[in-house]
């Protein structure tokens, strides 16, 4: 029963890893298109759900390796959790980073564009 868990968190992992690596190439290419007035935040959006798949493909074999240890979790497998657990994050405290300084500056930051409005 243990490796039927194993497998389905790393195919179930690896699905949504592959799903928002598609949305990463998808909102680059729209960022690289035609001049649009939103290009800033489809390359924001794109590298966060690059570091999103990033984080998806790291977790799933860090949770492959840890089920394949239990109950004694090796180190290796509990490093590759805190990557992904970082790498999940980076695109959050990004984006405050940038609501902050906007803000701090005298702007308003416009949620649906991901910029901000002078």
């Amino acid at each position: 029963m243990l490796g039927i868990a194993r497998c389905a968190a790393l195919l179930g992992l690896g699905v949504v890893g592959l799903l928002y690596l598609n949305d990463a190439f998808v909102s680059a290419w729209v960022a690289g298109g035609l001049p649009g007035p939103h290009k800033l935040g489809w390359e924001r959006r794109s590298l966060a759900s690059f570091l999103w798949s990033l984080a998806a493909f790291v977790a799933a074999v860090g949770l492959f390796r840890a089920l394949g240890r239990l109950p004694r979790i090796g180190t290796l497998a509990w490093l590759l959790l805190a990557v992904a657990a970082v790498l999940a994050l980076a695109p959050f405290v990004a984006r405050e980073i940038l609501i902050d300084a906007c803000v701090d500056r005298g702007g308003r930051w416009v949620h649906a564009a991901l910029e901000c409005e002078h």
